[in-house]
């Protein structure tokens, strides 16, 4: 995600709430761009997809160690993200 936000409304659910709602419905904020922009630094590889009561759910890890899980559905033709919910990070042990 390099700031460029459109075309990202159409993967968006009317029932997704915070910042994705506020994209689908063209009310982001640019701090919640730059928040998003930042949150989505250094993506590491994700979860496998899982299966949750129809909703499918997978997380991905940020350049801070943080978890980014998304859940999407089946709407008509289309699978949309229904929700986003980030977990901060916890600092690695040295040792």
């Amino acid at each position: 995600m390099r700031g460029d936000i459109s075309g990202l409304e159409e993967f968006i659910s009317p029932k997704c709430k915070g910042p994705l709602g506020d994209i689908r419905d063209g009310k982001a904020s640019e701090k919640q761009i730059e928040d998003l922009k930042k949150l989505f630094t250094g993506i590491k590889g994700g979860s496998t997809p899982r299966n949750e009561n129809g909703a499918w759910s997978m997380s991905v890890r940020n350049a801070d160690n943080a978890t980014i899980s998304f859940k999407v559905k089946k709407e008509g033709e289309d699978f949309k993200v229904i929700e986003m919910t980030v977990k901060a990070g916890t600092a690695k042990k040295k040792g």
